[in-house]
């Protein structure tokens, strides 16, 4: 039984972004559920800072074994490169058979708000307020229906989003 980590580089430092799920080996080969991992989680807008894959073998003591590691870099996955070589802690070479194969790679950009804006895209603000009476008395100072226009949650909200929307709105 088998999982992995996907680490970044940070400076001189990994840090851990992603474990998954533990499976079991089939016929010697590990297979995993596909992966949604953010570009910008793992390797910012460096398409050269290496990402690093660490397997372990998992141990119910909680001291899992280190199985191998495989590095990369963005450009290189961009660049439609999917199979590494799997090494051991110290970079050195792992028996030739040791291999990690990408078998579906999807990198697809993420667009920003303005992007979706400037692309087209309308926005049209709509408002609900909830106005049960789990929300206190409207004449109570700690409800947020409180009749105090300065001091009402719920207005305070809407007028912080919508000063913001508003210009954004394709039918003010």
């Amino acid at each position: 039984m088998n999982f992995f980590l996907i680490h970044k580089q940070i400076g001189t430092l990994w840090k851990p972004i992603y474990k998954s799920e533990i499976q079991p080996s089939q016929q010697g080969v590990y297979k995993w559920n596909l992966v949604n991992v953010l570009t910008s989680d793992i390797a910012g807008d460096d398409v050269d800072r290496e990402v690093r894959i660490d397997f372990y073998n998992s141990q119910k003591s909680g001291k899992h074994r280190h199985c191998g590691q495989a590095a990369f870099t963005l450009g290189q996955l961009k660049e439609n490169q999917t199979e590494y070589q799997l090494t051991d802690k110290k970079q050195k070479a792992l028996n030739n058979k040791y291999k990690m194969n990408f078998t579906r790679l999807e990198i697809k950009p993420r667009h920003s708000f303005l992007e979706y804006v400037f692309g087209g895209c309308e926005i049209g603000l709509s408002i609900a307020v909830d106005f049960t009476l789990s929300n206190g008395n409207p004449s109570q100072r700690n409800s947020l229906h409180y009749l105090d226009m300065q001091r009402n949650e719920y207005l305070n909200a809407i007028r912080s989003v919508g000063s913001i929307l508003q210009y954004y709105d394709s039918d003010k």
